[in-house]
């Protein structure tokens, strides 16, 4: 019951679709093969519709002629029309059309056959969506122009507009305007699905009534422009498209109606894409798109072979047929066997349809368009994308469809290129005092370098590097070096773990950004470079791990650990060694006096590289004081590798956590460089307490103060990074 309502209401609606896009196609000096387009449309609904119908991946899937590519065949028929050489019979140009149109959709349905059937649809998801508004809404300016064509038989030009208020022109277009006008308000509004049909045979009902109640004739109205040309006599008979036709034309004129083609061949690509997504949301079910694009490719092979124009997938009559419960194949079916009805009935039954009926179907297609992306757009499109949607627009209006698309292409390119300069290259920028390096060191030192951090800067950088973003890193580098409010740079670090490529002005800003260094008397650290991006810039005199005034580094903790061994070098007036721990520990301890009897409670030892001082998973039960030489905190990993945490010198604690929370050690110790270190056990630990609880005390005080001074840093370093 409801796929059979379904069906033959948008049955209806695409017989009357069919004779707008013939009349459309056909008209002007093609006008004779008008009955001939209202056919091949007829072909395509039927073909494509049953094929989608049977093979699509949602069963109420609806196939039919398509609004957004028939005055893009319109165009292709005037040019293909122009373009034959002079003194060409109506006749011969209507069969070369024909047989454009059937390559075009023998082309269209390859294409999306092959992209369907090797799945590649996400691949069209790319194109720009302003430029696919613009595609949609020069369609909505050629349908509502050409709606005027169909009505009064000529194109509306700057020249021709007066012509439309001569004696008896206003008659033929006003009606049209008006049943358009009311087509969208109606289905706007209130969204019934009899408002189609309804108007539909309505207006046809209403002119024959009229011609009835003033006294004429269907004669006359023919005579007078109301109503088609009537059909020769021995009636209407199908020509079969010619390929050999095809070769009447030039080749410039084949080379402009191919880039034609091909714009309906991606008008189409886009479109179901667009359709099959919009309608997932209507019907919250899954639709696999790439089996939408190969059941429009089989249906438009077939349809091409028979002479066909192309067709695809409708969103607004796959929309109607689920408000009026269809949700079988049955619904589609329907449609194509009504449509074949039609088709076998000839357009002579269509030749009784006034033109107004047809061109104000057009007119609103056209408007419905034009409202949708030249006025609803603008508040749900940014200020630029919809400024294109309407670049676009105007292009076509004034120039030509080919045009418009190709200045919308630009547009968007440019576009794209000015926001993705305005997004920042770099994810992070920081300095040595906010950020610091897995080197663990004595807290004097680790005073000074974030007394001394804002000598070193590093900006993280992200994405591709190119013309529109290189130049914001060295604008920041230029920045800072130049910056007499802040202390002298010494080190200026960019990390490249994130960064996918650069172009030529990238390299052209990094090797400026060198000569930079040189000048100002820094060193620009470049840290984690991919191999494809060092070999760029080995080629613009990055020719060695080091220079004069750059250095390469593994990654960027090893560039940081390096620029904080330079600042310490340099600064080192400004701290003192203590070379003993119990110097080390007197320089921190809340009352110095009391290190000495601690001293009796820690047991010294001399490691060598390659020992573990401590081990993941064993017992905590001890802490050391590093004394001299480096150690190395990592993770032991399930696969056997190992993950450095960080490296710690001299003056600093290790395993005091485990030791106070009594769990087992999470991350093991191993000596790097022969090493003195002095170690606290549990057992003397708990005798110091006892024996000791002024230096327990102090013990515990100082621990404080350590593990604050860590925090703090960490601190620092988190919110670093989360800024």
């Amino acid at each position: 019951m409801h796929d059979g309502l379904a069906g033959a209401v948008i049955a209806c609606f695409t017989v009357f679709l069919s004779l707008s896009f013939g009349s459309l196609i056909f008209s002007g000096e093609l006008a004779s093969g008008s009955a001939q387009g209202v056919v091949i449309a007829l072909i395509t609904a039927v073909l494509a519709g049953a094929l989608v119908a049977l093979r699509s991946s949602y069963p109420a899937f609806i196939a039919i002629p398509q609004d957004r590519t028939a005055p893009i065949l319109a165009l292709l028929a005037a040019e293909i029309a122009a373009g034959l050489p002079a003194g060409t019979s109506a006749e011969v140009k209507v069969q070369v059309v024909l047989g454009v149109i059937a390559v075009t959709t023998l082309m269209t349905g390859l294409v999306l056959y092959l992209v369907g059937r090797y799945r590649l649809g996400n691949l069209f998801r790319f194109i720009p969506y302003p430029v696919v508004g613009g595609f949609l809404a020069g369609s909505g300016w050629l349908l509502a122009t050409g709606a005027f064509r169909v009505m009064l038989g000529f194109s509306v030009t700057a020249s021709s507009v007066p012509r439309l208020v001569e004696d008896g022109m206003p008659a033929k277009w006003i009606p049209g305007i008006v049943f358009g006008a009311l087509l969208l308000l109606g289905i706007r509004r209130f969204r019934r699905p009899w408002i189609v049909p309804g108007l539909l045979v309505g207006s046809v009902a209403i002119f024959y009534a009229w011609i009835f109640l003033s006294g004429g004739t269907v004669l006359q109205a023919r005579q007078m422009g109301w109503l088609p040309p009537a059909p020769p006599p021995g009636g209407f008979h199908v020509h079969a498209w010619s390929l050999s036709a095809i070769g009447l034309l030039s080749k410039g004129a084949l080379i402009k109606g191919g880039s034609i083609a091909a714009t309906v061949l991606l008008t189409a690509l886009i479109s179901i894409l667009l359709n099959t997504s919009a309608l997932e949301l209507v019907v919250h079910e899954e639709i696999d798109t790439n089996r939408e694009l190969a059941a429009a490719g089989l249906g438009n092979l077939v349809g091409g072979i028979a002479g066909g124009m192309p067709g695809f997938h409708s969103l607004s009559l796959s929309r109607l047929a689920f408000d009026l419960g269809g949700r079988s194949r049955r619904t589609g079916l329907l449609v194509a066997a009504l449509c074949g009805v039609a088709l076998i009935a000839g357009p002579e039954p269509l030749s009784y349809v006034p033109r107004f009926v047809p061109g104000g179907l057009l007119f609103y297609l056209g408007l419905g368009f034009l409202m949708e992306w030249g006025f609803d757009a603008a508040s749900r499109l940014p200020r630029a994308d919809y400024g294109v949607v309407l670049l676009i627009l105007c292009v076509v209006g004034a120039v030509g469809y080919l045009e418009g698309v190709a200045v919308g292409i630009v547009a968007a390119v440019f576009l794209f290129v000015h926001n993705y300069s305005r997004v920042g290259v770099y994810t992070h920028s920081h300095t040595g005092a906010d950020h610091q390096s897995n080197v663990e060191r004595p807290m004097t030192h680790q005073r000074l370098l974030r007394l001394r951090g804002e000598e070193t800067q590093v900006l993280r950088l992200h994405g591709f590097m190119f013309f529109g973003t290189s130049a914001r890193v060295l604008d920041q580098i230029r920045r800072r070096s130049s910056d007499s409010s802040l202390p002298p740079l010494r080190f200026f670090l960019l990390d490249f773990r994130q960064v996918s490529g650069i172009d030529s002005s990238a390299t052209l800003s990094l090797s400026r950004a060198r000569q930079l260094a040189e000048k100002q008397g820094f060193v620009l650290g470049l840290c984690r470079v991919s191999a494809s991006v060092r070999e760029q810039l080995n080629r613009s005199g990055f020719t060695a791990d080091a220079g004069a005034a750059y250095r390469f580094f593994k990654d960027l903790d090893h560039g940081l650990e390096w620029c904080e061994e330079q600042i310490l070098s340099i600064h080192r007036n400004e701290i003192s060694d203590r070379t003993d721990l119990r110097s080390q520990l007197e320089a921190l301890w809340p009352r110095p006096e009391r290190v000495a009897r601690l001293m009796a409670y820690l047991e010294p030892r001399q490691c060598e590289p390659g020992t573990f001082l401590i081990r993941q998973g064993d017992a905590a039960d001890a802490l050391y004081f590093l004394e001299s030489g480096e150690v190395t905190t990592c993770l032991e990993l399930a696969n056997g590798h190992t993950q450095r945490l960080r490296r710690q010198g001299s003056g600093t604690v290790l395993g005091e956590l485990g030791l106070f929370l009594g769990v087992p050690r999470t991350a093991s110790v191993v000596v790097e460089t022969p090493s003195v270190v002095h170690r606290l056990s549990a057992e003397s630990l708990d005798r110091l307490k006892h024996e000791e609880p002024e230096v327990s005390a102090d013990f515990h005080e100082f621990l404080v103060r350590y593990m604050a001074e860590r925090i703090v840093t960490c601190n620092k370093t988190i919110r670093a990074l989360a800024e």
